[in-house]
């Protein structure tokens, strides 16, 4: 082997294992993420912290039918007070509209949220049937809908700031 050989081998090699790499990111958070909706968003109906019953349909059409983050968490997931910052900040430029899986009572998410200094617009799933709806069976899971109501995008687990407002740039560009 030429001098020359040796010296390219290293960095042909890096590249094979980022490659490998990424293909098992891709193909493990296609096996995590394989039951969450795709398509059409199902009919959702649920109750508010703040009492106020609504639909996800009429909630987007009222953010004047934008493309929207629906972000499931719960009060108990550690990832989900990881990244509450993140959702958060989105919150504040960007419809987002989040279900509270198996946390309580709505009198009990909004003190959570109060107690967080949270406003977000908070559908209580107390029994995880929205969740099961979407096919949600982990927090924190972030479902990105484009303008006409189709999923675009899904993730599950921690998601960075950037990674959120990139899938939410790319829901608006699609539908």
């Amino acid at each position: 082997m030429s001098q020359a050989d040796r010296a390219s081998a290293p960095r042909r090699r890096w590249w094979l294992d980022l490659a490998v790499v990424a293909v098992a990111f891709v193909l493990v958070h296609l096996f995590v993420t394989r039951d969450v909706v795709r398509g059409p968003l199902p009919p959702l109906v649920g109750v508010l912290a703040d009492g106020a019953t609504t639909s996800v349909a009429d909630w987007q059409q009222a953010q004047g039918g934008q493309p929207f983050l629906l972000y499931v968490w719960a009060s108990w997931c550690t990832v989900c007070k990881a990244i509450e910052g993140r959702i958060d900040a989105v919150a504040r430029d960007a419809p987002v509209l989040t279900i509270a899986m198996q946390s309580g009572g709505a009198d009990e998410v909004r003190r959570f949220l109060d107690r967080r200094g949270y406003d977000w617009p908070t559908l209580v799933d107390a029994e995880a049937n929205l969740a099961r709806a979407l096919g949600v069976n982990a927090v924190p899971t972030l479902i990105f809908v484009g303008r006409d109501g189709e999923v675009r995008a899904v993730t599950q687990g921690f998601t960075t700031g950037p990674g959120i407002r990139l899938r939410l740039w790319w829901a608006g560009l699609s539908g």
